[in-house]
């Protein structure tokens, strides 16, 4: 497992804590230049009413895995705003993992553009898939 940097976002709470992310209850695995590894035990809160890993939540682990892909070396100075986000549901999560992938594709002076995948290790299943476009934001202190 790739720990490069992840102290440095880990380390400061106060960028989650009380959060959606907090809820979501995910680590980060793996996070160095242009790639982020996000692994998340799938709680019943987190299913559908059939029992699936609701699509809510895979958007919302798409989005953050894209977004700190593109954060690395910037994260406690900088929040990743999403201005868009494109996913596409390829089959069912049920499995009792899920881990979310982000890279880093292009960057511009005031933009960012990530792709991501969402996997089912316990079925070795590749289920949704997203694009995201992101611009960072300077972090106002907190209070």
């Amino acid at each position: 497992m790739d720990k490069t940097g992840l102290e440095s976002i880990l380390a400061n709470p106060t960028h989650y804590e009380g959060t959606y992310l907090e809820f979501l209850g995910f680590r980060l695995t793996a996070w160095r230049e242009g790639f982020a590894r996000l692994e998340m035990p799938v709680r019943p809160d987190h299913r559908n009413t059939v029992g699936f890993l609701h699509g809510g939540v895979i958007a919302s682990l798409l989005d953050i895995a894209g977004a700190v892909a593109g954060s690395h070396g910037i994260a406690d100075e900088f929040v990743s705003i999403t201005i868009n986000l494109s996913c596409n549901y390829m089959a069912p999560h049920r499995g009792d993992t899920v881990i979310a992938e982000g890279e880093l594709v292009r960057t511009t002076t005031s933009l960012f553009f990530a792709q991501a995948k969402l996997l089912d290790p316990e079925h070795n299943l590749l289920c949704a898939t997203a694009t995201g476009t992101y611009k960072a934001k300077p972090r106002e202190p907190v209070q």
